[in-house]
């Protein structure tokens, strides 16, 4: 069995594999910018994602793709200064559900971060 080697600018979150588009770059500068999920490349986190967006129930598998998706993504995105970072942060253990996720999400584009 043979692998093709990473290209050289991907980054390895976990199983998910990112490599930056440089036609979307993160708007802001920061030293470690969150990926986006269409910069995954073996696509399990856009299968998830659709199925999310599509309001369908998660498998397990796909659930723990978006919760490390949206941690990583928390963890390096410029965010709203009255925003509490550490809460948010918490908060992606407890996601459960496609609505849990939603709400989530609304949640996080109050404080000006749009991970979808």
């Amino acid at each position: 069995m043979t692998t093709d080697p990473l290209p050289e600018n991907a980054e390895v979150i976990g199983p998910l594999i990112f490599v930056p588009n440089p036609d979307y770059p993160y708007p802001f500068p920061v030293a470690r910018p969150p990926r986006f999920w269409m910069e995954e490349i073996t696509g399990r986190l856009a299968e998830a994602i659709e199925q999310y967006m599509q309001g369908e129930p998660l498998s397990s598998d796909q659930l723990e793709l978006i919760k490390l998706y949206l941690k990583q993504y928390l963890e390096r995105a410029v965010i709203d200064d009255s925003a509490d970072r550490k809460r948010l942060l918490s908060r992606i253990d407890r996601l459960r559900t496609t609505r849990d996720i939603e709400r989530f999400a609304d949640e996080l584009s109050e404080v000006g971060v749009e991970p979808f």
